[in-house]
């Protein structure tokens, strides 16, 4: 019994986020915030996102040290805001009660409850996101303003979302007020001009790409895909988010039945970003994916909520609610052994308690470094064995912050442990 509610807690709940070994992206963001702060700068101007939330690593690091679960509480004390936000949205656009259901709802989010331990920056993202919209709701334009220009140097695709608002106001604001509120919403770009130059620097950049092409599959599911963090493993659950997509497209049109141009204000900031973003991966080259596009699931919770706070028998508002809430946590219990990380923890456990410092540890590809230099107690003796000194794409992130680390041979009179990206070694005894 208690091997199995073990189990259950280790394997089926968040404590497994929590917990098991960190990928590549996460060894990334440790790396790129330890720096000082203009070094942080200087190396986010070669990556793809901003540096804000490298920089608030950064004095997370210095706080709590290399650990990582502490690490990742960072992400889960931005979700946990994110949380309250929506609870404030919540009683502003529906009624107190509900607004514990959204609270409720917006946690058990799986792409939320997902992001919210790991080491990157999409729960902040989703946070700026919700505080962004909540300010522009009540009209707080100061407060506006500052959510928007922490978001545009959180992630480039934060770029949507003024943009989505601005749209919005034009086309539903008040004649009188229109241009003032637009400027209001529009006004923030102005603090992102300094940094414009390296989007696009980065954008050219980014043909060398490892995203994978959008097809009809996931057009037809996108929307259950984003709510539900799905990308396709375990393959056979693409039927199950083309019907979510359904079902989230119902409650969008059952939000329109009251309060038409808040749904509305909700809606296009989901369709504004969607619809482009999906146009030029099909037809240019890809740039979808769903973390990047975590903004868009904030939107859906907001929306499928009014769709159900404006169900009229209050019986089955509350039975859609709980049903709602149930499906979202069954979700969550039956996708997690999915979301595991291969364990490069535990392999290094193994190669940590034999090496010495005159030992070195080559990884196969460059796919497996930044967690093998992140693991091993001597990171300087990290390298990429690269026999035919291929070059390494810059999109793992290696170069940028490891200049140096290909070898073309094994280093000599030393044991070296050759790391394989399924977190297998050999040991390599070169004399």
């Amino acid at each position: 019994m208690f091997n199995s509610i073990g189990n259950f807690i280790f394997y089926h709940t968040p404590v497994f986020l929590l917990i098991q070994s960190i990928w590549r992206d996460e060894a990334f963001s440790y790396f790129m915030a330890k720096p000082p702060v203009i070094q942080i700068i200087i190396n986010t101007a070669n990556d793809f996102n901003p540096p804000l939330y490298y920089i608030f690593l950064h004095f997370w690091v210095i706080i709590v040290g290399k650990s990582d679960e502490l690490l990742r509480i960072l992400s889960f004390i931005f979700y946990l805001l994110t949380i309250f936000v929506a609870y404030k949205i919540a009683k502003k656009i529906t009624d107190n009660k509900f607004a514990y259901f959204v609270a409720l709802f917006t946690m058990f989010n799986p792409m939320l409850l997902y992001y919210a331990f790991e080491i990157r920056m999409y729960s902040l993202f989703a946070l700026l996101t919700l505080t962004s919209f909540y300010f522009l709701y009540v009209k707080n334009w100061k407060g506006y303003s500052l959510s928007v220009i922490l978001g545009l140097y959180t992630h480039t695709f934060f770029l949507l979302i003024p943009f989505s608002y601005a749209c919005f106001a034009f086309v539903h604001g008040k004649w009188v007020n229109k241009r003032k509120e637009l400027i209001n919403i529009i006004k923030p770009y102005l603090f992102f001009l300094p940094w414009v130059p390296i989007v696009i620097k980065q954008f050219i950049k980014s043909r060398d790409s490892w995203l994978f092409p959008v097809d009809f599959q996931l057009i037809k599911s996108v929307l259950g895909n984003l709510f539900t963090n799905y990308e396709g493993t375990p393959g056979n659950w693409w039927s199950i988010t083309f019907i979510l997509s359904l079902l989230i497209v119902f409650f969008m049109i059952l939000s329109l039945r009251k309060r038409r141009k808040l749904a509305i204000s909700i809606l296009f900031p989901i369709f504004l970003s969607l619809t482009p973003i999906l146009i030029y991966s099909v037809a240019v080259k890809p740039v979808y994916v769903n973390r990047y596009l975590i903004f868009i699931t904030v939107f859906e919770i907001l929306s499928i909520s009014l769709g159900i706070y404006n169900i009229l028998n209050h019986r089955v508002r509350l039975a859609v609610s709980i049903l709602w809430l149930f499906s979202a946590i069954i979700f969550n219990i039956q996708i997690s052994p999915f979301h595991k990380k291969t364990d490069f923890k535990s392999l290094f456990n193994e190669i940590n308690n034999h090496a010495t410092t005159k030992d070195f540890v080559f990884t196969r590809t460059p796919i497996a470094y930044l967690e093998s230099a992140y693991y091993y107690k001597y990171p300087l003796n990290t390298f990429i064995y690269n026999p035919n000194n291929i070059s390494i794409p810059n999109y793992i992130g290696v170069t940028l912050i490891f200049p140096d680390v290909s070898r073309i041979n094994y280093y000599s009179n030393a044991r070296n442990f050759l790391v394989n990206d399924d977190a297998t070694y050999q040991l390599i005894i070169n004399n």
